[in-house]
């Protein structure tokens, strides 16, 4: 059996990860300045660009450990043409989401609060190390201060599971309809851009359907910074978002999202599949 073919070797799946660190570091870096701006619409504070180093600290082992878990949970769940189903789809992309989650979760909550303290702080305090104690030294009911790097954790869970679930989903059933549909010869020549196309589509129905929920985990991310200094709880964030915005609270930013994520998605998509050609996965 090729190494190709063999999924059980190490060389596999080392290729694997390397192949969705990059796609996840090549979106990323593309959208960033798109990523910033609509933090800040959600949190409705009016600075930009800061944090891409930790954006990246997070994106690249995310999409890594994403992609790799996503082929994993493929073998699981669908092992065969009959098993391969909307649902089983959804499935598996919610298990390779929540499988990266816990790793790099920590990284988006420094990032969210660098995001948030641009106006608050003096500049030598915009900082990596200060955010990092900030969030570790702030007052809480928590039992543990680790887990004030997991504020927003159980929303941002929730929100994973159809959001990356959706994108599979959504994926896999294009590119099957395409597969159906479409010539070998004009799939071949439009590889990329169909990619793209697919990508984008997947991320954006994603984002809508799960939009409130990524608002509600923003709050969650920033309440120490922005609000006296103690962690908001799930209805303590719902009821504030309402009373400042009602229903259109939470989609404030949707717009910025929905431009930032057609083309993530579409890049980060179509850099996993080319990078696992030229990997020979």
């Amino acid at each position: 059996m090729s190494a190709k073919h063999d999924q059980s070797s190490a060389s596999y799946w080392v290729r694997s990860i390397i192949a969705g660190g990059f796609a996840g570091g090549v979106a990323k870096t593309t959208v960033a300045p798109l990523d910033r701006v609509k933090i800040l619409f959600q949190t409705h504070n009016q600075d930009y660009i800061r944090g891409h180093s930790l954006t990246l600290a997070r994106a690249v082992p995310h999409a890594a450990i994403g992609y790799t878990a996503y082929e994993a949970s493929r073998r699981l769940v669908i092992r065969s043409p009959e098993h391969d189903t909307a649902l089983r789809r959804m499935i598996t992309g919610s298990m390779a989401g929540a499988a990266a989650l816990p790793v790099t979760y920590p990284f988006e909550v420094i990032r969210v609060r660098m995001a948030v303290q641009t106006r608050l702080l003096p500049a030598e305090q915009r900082t990596v190390w200060f955010a990092i104690h900030s969030i570790y030294t702030e007052k809480s009911a928590l039992p543990l201060r680790f887990l004030h790097f997991y504020r927003g954790f159980a929303v941002s869970l929730l929100g994973t599971i159809p959001y990356r679930g959706g994108i599979f989903m959504v994926w896999e059933t294009l590119k099957s309809q395409s597969r159906q549909r479409l010539s070998e010869e004009f799939r071949e020549r439009n590889r990329h851009r169909l990619n793209l196309a697919i990508g984008g589509i997947a991320g954006a129905t994603s984002q809508i359907a799960t939009y409130p929920l990524e608002v509600i985990r923003r709050y969650q991310q920033a309440s120490g910074r922005t609000h006296a200094q103690h962690f908001m709880g799930f209805k303590e964030t719902i009821l504030m978002i309402w009373r400042t915005g009602g229903w259109r609270g939470f989609y404030a930013g949707l717009g910025v999202g929905l431009i930032k994520q057609v083309p993530m998605h579409s890049i980060s998509l179509a850099a996993w599949q080319a990078a696992k050609t030229v990997l020979n996965i």
